[in-house]
């Protein structure tokens, strides 16, 4: 890969960080982890290779004596769990298997962690985050609905690669309790605008769609357990207060149309008045003098 590619947001790959400078350098899979990393959502929020791997990315090559020195220093307080390692079965890979994988990314995602473990995921050590978010490298996706993958086998659906008709129909249930609630909650966050240009700032209001925020992240959190009560009583919430919202949003824009009438026939009765006016003083300057 070329020194300091451009990643996929147009953002230059950090020139100080020891890992960076040195991988992006090497051949195969060691300078390929470079260019995932720099495509996924870890990139875009600034968590670095040490923020799994460990080791130290501010040593600087001109500190060390040699290549050898720079790579042992910058490589000291790594993870064991997920420090790489070269495999003549499996190439390049990681000691991380199953449900240690959920507890590694758990440090971060602690809330996702523990719904992810009681779930059949979870109990089987399998499929992991990474099967779903990176697909087995480090380019790490955002979490969106997508991840849920309703292509049958046949297609490269990868839930299908365990799940059978009658267990992707559940599959397919949540994709659409999911896809629901954001649309409602996109919804409602456009009606919420609208109402401030109307002028109309409501503090429950707005605290009512604050809660709906939060419970959507909730409901992607219930997904990772499949509680079908969980990730249904979330749904419900979203959709509730997306109702309220659009019925102030309804009730409000029927005001301002009213409103809207009420201006425009005055506006008229003032023209009809004024002309009114003017045809008497017409009428007065040509027939009374």
């Amino acid at each position: 890969m070329a020194e300091h590619q451009l990643p996929t947001d147009n953002r230059p790959l950090p020139t100080d960080n020891a890992c960076v400078s040195c991988h992006q350098n090497l051949a195969g899979r060691l300078s390929a982890v470079v260019q995932e990393w720099a495509q996924s959502v870890h990139f875009r929020n600034n968590v670095s290779c040490d923020g799994c791997h460990g080791g130290d990315p501010a040593v600087k090559r001109d500190q060390c004596g040699d290549d050898e020195a720079f790579k042992n220093r910058s490589h000291q307080q790594r993870s064991r769990e997920l420090s790489l390692v070269n495999r003549p079965d499996e190439q390049f890979t990681s000691t991380a298997r199953g449900r240690s994988v959920s507890y590694f990314c758990g440090k971060c995602h602690s809330q996702i962690k523990e719904k992810h473990l009681g779930s059949p995921h979870g109990d089987l050590g399998n499929p992991t985050c990474l099967y779903c978010h990176g697909q087995g490298s480090h380019a790490i996706t955002e979490s969106k609905v997508d991840i849920i993958d309703l292509r049958p086998l046949s297609q490269g659906g990868r839930c299908a690669v365990c799940h059978r008709a009658a267990t992707m129909e559940t599959v397919a249930q949540v994709y659409k309790t999911l896809v629901n609630a954001e649309s409602q909650l996109k919804s409602a966050s456009e009606q919420y605008g609208k109402l401030e240009t109307f002028g109309y700032r409501n503090l429950a209001l707005k605290k009512m769609y604050g809660h709906s925020r939060e419970t959507l992240s909730q409901l992607r959190q219930c997904f990772h357990s499949f509680n079908m009560r969980e990730i249904n009583e979330a749904a419900s919430t979203i959709k509730t207060n997306a109702q309220l919202t659009q019925d102030t949003y309804e009730m409000i824009q029927a005001l301002e149309v009213a409103k809207g009438h009420q201006a425009f026939i005055g506006i008229g009765a003032v023209a009809f008045l004024l002309s009114f006016a003017g045809l008497l003083l017409s009428y007065r300057k040509r027939y009374l003098h």
